[in-house]
């Protein structure tokens, strides 16, 4: 705000900057409209519905509100977190309500303007015309998310409340601030864990996450995932104790270096496709109790300059509202290829906004993001710097590929077992449960063609159709 408006600090706000307003509007300009009101009572109302907003709500903002007159021009500013593209909707709503003849001024990518036309367009000497007109700006250009508003001479109350609305609509109340609906207005999903167990408070049951010989059964036991014992491991090691028990591993750094964090901030999945790093995220999830943000490259790239960045900033942003969540990236390797490769400015922007949230300035505590690939040796050198960990997913080998068969098919022999196991070199997880399933599916088309009575599948056609997948489908680990 302003140091004519404002003794101390507004509530909730911390002060960043003092903007000299010694300029007042000449309140008696020619053409000036009747229902204009004063500068300094419009910049009053402006700070008491503010201040009364963030007290309500229990915000704390990072840059004050700025409502200035200079160069005979209201202005109206303030930051926001992100412009999606449904808060432009709604703000236009907004405006709607309180403005007359809303025309688009500009419609770019990152700047976006409407402007009130007025109500007599023909008027000669109508203040309304568009060098008059109010303007409702959108700036989103890199760091610089904002809403600006501008109008020659004062502002009208129709005006002033529609400043006001657009502020509460970006600085909703703490009840309506809720991360999983803004992910939602992004289109990204957000998984929770729906068991009681899980719900992140370590209960007598968690002495079956002890580290040794049978600390890995859970996986198998509550998750069916079979296979994978020296990731599952890993997993359990890096990621899922340390969030289940932070205090204990906070006790462990505050007695070793006597300051900083040990906890994983970001890890990589490295692996083919189908090998189960996102069924491995869910089950994180699941085991801490953390939303999951499960972000796909379809959420972030956007064929339009700089959108691509500032959607997966706004991701970010919105699961750091959150005190504790999972942020995971598939197919990460889309994203943050190696800059050795060369490449274009808008992929550079996309790959600095990851940089800058998985390890720099903008890093959140409480947020774990793991990213998951393919193809590590594509990725920029510095994004994998950033990594704690890089936790591979290999192909199941043998006696995992018996025990994922096994997880779908109880009844199958130990010999049957062995034979799928030989006959599935080379196939991920994922296929074998595609493998199992159309085994079904065919064995219940034989039955209702013989007219039998429901039964499991004999173990030839489990064998006859992994054969004929494998004869098909190249390996999957090229």
């Amino acid at each position: 705000m302003t140091q004519a408006g404002i003794s101390a600090p507004p509530v909730g706000f911390t002060r960043t900057e003092i903007v000299n307003e010694s300029e007042q509007p000449n309140t008696s300009s020619p053409g000036q409209r009747p229902d204009e009101i004063d500068f300094d009572r419009a910049r009053a109302q402006v700070e008491a519905e503010i201040e009364a907003h963030l007290a309500k709500s229990g915000q704390a903002l990072q840059e004050i509100p700025r409502f200035t007159f200079q160069k005979g021009e209201t202005q109206f500013s303030f930051a926001t977190v992100a412009l999606d593209k449904s808060a432009i909707f709604d703000s236009l709503e907004i405006l709607k309500k309180h403005v007359e003849n809303v025309r688009i001024h500009t419609f770019e990518p990152g700047y976006i303007v409407f402007q009130d036309l007025g109500k007599n367009l023909y008027e000669a000497g109508n203040r309304n015309m568009p060098l008059y007109g109010i303007k409702f700006k959108f700036v989103s250009i890199t760091n610089n998310t904002r809403v600006e508003v501008t109008r020659k001479g004062n502002l009208t109350q129709d005006e002033l409340q529609a400043c006001i609305q657009l502020f509460r609509l970006f600085h909703p109340e703490e009840r309506q601030n809720d991360p999983s609906a803004r992910l939602a207005r992004l289109g990204i999903q957000v998984f929770r864990a729906g068991s009681e167990e899980s719900a992140g408070t370590p209960s007598a049951a968690d002495a079956g996450l002890e580290i040794g010989r049978n600390s890995v059964s859970m996986f198998n036991r509550k998750y069916r995932l079979a296979g994978y014992k020296r990731t599952k491991q890993e997993v359990l090691e890096s990621i899922i104790l340390p969030l289940r028990h932070p205090k204990v591993y906070a006790g462990v750094a505050q007695a070793t270096r006597g300051e900083g964090s040990n906890m994983p901030r970001a890890v990589l999945f490295d692996g083919p496709p189908g090998v189960g790093k996102t069924t491995m995220a869910r089950i994180i999830a699941g085991e801490t109790g953390l939303p999951l943000v499960y972000v796909s490259v379809e959420n972030i790239l956007s064929k339009y300059y700089g959108e691509s960045a500032q959607n997966l900033a706004g991701i970010f942003d919105a699961a750091a509202a959150y005190d504790r969540a999972i942020l995971f990236l598939d197919e990460i390797d889309s994203l943050a290829t190696s800059r050795e490769s060369g490449l274009f400015e808008a992929t550079r922007r996309v790959l600095s906004v990851l940089l800058r949230k998985i390890d720099g300035f903008d890093t959140r505590d409480g947020i774990l993001t793991i990213g998951a690939t393919n193809r590590s040796t594509d990725l920029d050198h510095a994004l994998l710097s950033r990594f704690d960990s890089v936790i591979h997913f290999p192909l199941p080998e043998a006696k995992e590929r018996a025990s994922i068969f096994k997880s779908y098919a109880h009844h199958l022999s130990i010999e049957e077992l062995s034979d799928l196991a030989r006959a599935s070199k080379g196939i991920s997880g994922r296929t074998i449960q595609d493998i199992c399933e159309y085994t079904e599916r065919r064995w219940a088309r034989m039955l209702i063609a013989d007219q039998k009575s429901p039964c499991a599948p004999p173990g030839y056609l489990y064998v006859e159709i992994t054969q004929e997948m494998a004869a098909r489908t190249p390996s999957e680990s090229m």
